[in-house]
């Protein structure tokens, strides 16, 4: 069984989101833990793959992974996610960098397509929301 291991309400991980931003990386409400919208910047706020979806797509899974890692969780406990794709001709690929990613894991899934806040970004990811504590 995987347990929680920040008490903080709000985390915000180094990289990812400072105090000075209008959201958290991540809320946790009890045993549930929302995970706000991952894209593909890198540390210093560079894209990392620019124009490339499979890039974009394993970069955005890999932010959402150190942000459950604050709280002692991994991909494989997220059970629901929101994803924000750029095209729907990305969704190919889209789905196969995801399935890589996850690996056998397949949480449930809520894709749609939209344009995002910067016209670099082809996917965002956010776990919405993830829950540990399997079997309770």
């Amino acid at each position: 069984m995987t347990s929680i291991s920040s008490s903080a309400p709000t985390v915000d991980v180094d990289g990812i989101t400072t105090t000075d931003m209008p959201y958290p990386s991540a809320t946790r409400a009890g045993d549930i833990v929302y995970v706000s919208g991952q894209v593909s910047f890198t540390d210093d706020g560079t894209v990392h793959g620019e124009g490339d979806v499979t890039a974009q797509t394993l970069h955005s899974l890999s932010r959402l992974a150190r942000v459950l890692d604050a709280y002692g969780a991994t991909l494989d406990d997220v059970v629901s996610c929101t994803v924000y794709l750029k095209e729907a001709s990305l969704g190919g690929a889209f789905n196969a960098a995801w399935s890589a990613g996850f690996g056998g894991h397949r949480p449930s899934r809520a894709t749609v397509v939209t344009e995002l806040l910067d016209p670099r970004l082809l996917v965002e990811a956010g776990a919405q929301p993830s829950w540990w504590g399997r079997g309770m």
